[in-house]
């Protein structure tokens, strides 16, 4: 995004309609082709993904699957963006379609140092032979990323490891 754009994305009572109507409300707001909707859309689900504000949607999983897909059906950068950052701030365990498409961020090493990081906050051990296959990219940042996220993977098991005895 460009430094001296400055936008304005807000929310109101509507969002918390579409949030509530359920996954196929979502979906049909993420589907349209209303950008600043989808925006203020994402950025209201962070109320509704983050654990200090109480809810506890049942369906979940399943905006963060949701997420996943459309982070990789839109050629917008800015919700991309916004996609990424809800995943790695709120995803529990799994980022299965992430880790699946990964590939196809390779051209834009910003969004793709994001997902390293968001499967990183995972701490799911299954991710990481897919951060191992960055490790020796050539881009120094997703290099840097790829082992940040790894190391992460170790301490939190030694921390584990360490309190379970």
């Amino acid at each position: 995004m460009d430094e001296n754009k400055v936008e304005l994305i807000t929310y109101t009572n509507q969002h918390s309609s579409i949030v509530e109507g359920g996954i196929k409300a979502i979906n049909e707001v993420l589907n349209g082709s209303n950008i600043s909707k989808k925006r203020s859309l994402l950025f209201y689900l962070d109320k509704y993904l983050d654990p200090y504000y109480g809810y506890n949607l049942t369906y979940f999983e399943d905006i963060i699957i949701l997420l996943q897909k459309h982070l990789f059906l839109t050629d917008v950068k800015e919700i991309k963006e916004d996609i990424l950052e809800l995943l790695r701030a709120y995803t529990r365990r799994e980022l299965d379609y992430l880790a699946e498409k990964l590939a196809e961020l390779e051209l834009e090493p910003e969004l793709l140092e994001e997902a390293l990081y968001a499967l990183g906050y995972t701490y799911n051990h299954k991710y990481l032979p897919v951060l191992t296959r960055y490790v020796s990219h050539h881009n120094s940042t997703i290099r840097k990323s790829c082992k940040r996220s790894s190391n992460r993977f170790v301490k939190v098991s030694i921390f584990k490891l360490c309190n379970y005895k």
